[in-house]
């Protein structure tokens, strides 16, 4: 019978611990959301991402944060985890259009640098067809930097209506 007893109060024991979660989450993050505009408008299709900065020698604060822009230009952020918002604390910020891949871009540079070294010209050609669909797609769009270093703190209780302006960057 003392066994028994022994057993219950185990698993009544890793019940409690279960149901009641046992987390190794050693940060604390906040709602944020807001908007991201350009000259006063509105920017689409962007990836918004938190980084968080490293404090003292620990470079672990906690997990990055990205959403993505509205036709409106509106975003939430949730951590890779998919916690919601960003962990408490100071970010940088990073921006890039969700549908254009800079990859893709630096890409094609170098195929028309190739094809044009090499005299291909039907290569060429086509590379700077592909080059020209793309940068239709960000005809009237700001350019972005590859680092904005504008730092953003999120306080305890987060941020619901955050303006970012691009052009004050």
């Amino acid at each position: 019978m003392r066994n028994m007893n022994s057993i219950a109060v185990a698993f009544v024991a890793l019940f409690l611990i279960t149901v009641c979660g046992c987390s190794d989450k050693d940060y604390a993050t906040a709602p944020v959301s807001g908007t991201v505009t350009f000259e006063g408008n509105p920017v689409g299709k962007l990836r918004v991402s938190f980084n968080p900065v490293p404090v003292g020698e620990n470079y672990a604060v906690g997990p990055y944060s990205q959403g993505s822009t509205d036709a409106d230009g509106k975003f939430t952020l949730v951590t890779r985890y998919d916690d919601e918002g960003a962990v408490v604390g100071k970010h940088t910020l990073a921006l890039q259009y969700s549908d254009i891949s800079e990859t893709a871009m630096s890409d094609l540079r170098a195929s028309m640098a190739d094809a044009q070294e090499s005299g291909d010209k039907a290569g060429f050609d086509d590379t700077k067809r592909k080059m020209a669909e793309l940068k239709k797609k960000l005809k009237g769009r700001p350019v972005l930097k590859s680092r904005y270093t504008k730092v953003f703190d999120v306080p305890k209780d987060g941020h619901t209506d955050m303006q970012i302006e691009l052009s004050d960057m």
